[in-house]
């Protein structure tokens, strides 16, 4: 009896292991097919931004290295920033970010996801998940996915570029352009005063 209990809680912990441990298009399909497949089992007069916030919460965030895509947001300013100037950076950038995919899924209109296998650099310890988001009219938008495998063996994606256009690389233009007339201080206060405003 005893070897059996042994036996099962062996099996049981290899196939807990085996779903929690999931490649990079796992990774990607569960958190874009995730929230698309709750956004469409609600009604209209349920999809209200607390709700669809709620959702980007539970499925976009978890996927995503906020430290890291905030590092490669601020790039050479990152080593000139403090500790304190960091951690507020990642917040606020966190909640920008968390205000940007709500308002995009707040324009779901039954869209649809689809992912290739990943390709892996000679390491295999960072990935790129080519993707496409499907319209209801039938156009297609690519959309890949930059992931790493981090401490916790776990993919972690750091950027997404949707039609060729690089998110980490955007804000990080935008980052330089800003930090040649201010400071990071500033911006983080003004990240913080724009999305006060965007919630009232």
């Amino acid at each position: 009896m005893k070897r059996l209990a042994i036996t099962l809680t062996l099996i049981l912990a290899f196939f807990t292991g085996t779903v929690s441990a999931m490649g990079p298009t796992e990774t990607v399909q569960h958190a874009t097919s995730g929230i698309i497949n709750e956004l469409s089992q609600l009604k209209a007069e349920q999809l209200s931004q607390n709700k669809i916030q709620s959702l980007v919460e539970s499925y976009i965030l978890p996927a995503i290295d906020q430290e890291k895509i905030a590092k490669l947001a601020l790039g050479k300013h990152w080593k000139k920033a403090s500790k304190e100037q960091r951690t507020a950076f990642i917040d606020t950038f966190r909640e920008l970010q968390v205000r940007t995919y709500t308002g995009a899924f707040t324009a779901f209109n039954g869209q649809e996801f689809n992912f290739k296998e990943p390709r892996f650099n000679k390491t295999c310890s960072k990935a790129i998940v080519k993707g496409e988001m499907v319209q209801p009219n039938g156009q297609k938008i690519p959309v890949d996915f930059k992931l790493y495998m981090n401490k916790q063996q776990e993919w972690k994606i750091y950027d997404a570029v949707i039609a060729g256009l690089g998110m980490v690389k955007t804000y990080r233009q935008q980052l330089n352009e800003q930090l040649r007339n201010s400071n990071l201080d500033d911006i983080i206060n003004t990240m913080r005063t724009d999305l006060q405003t965007a919630q009232r």
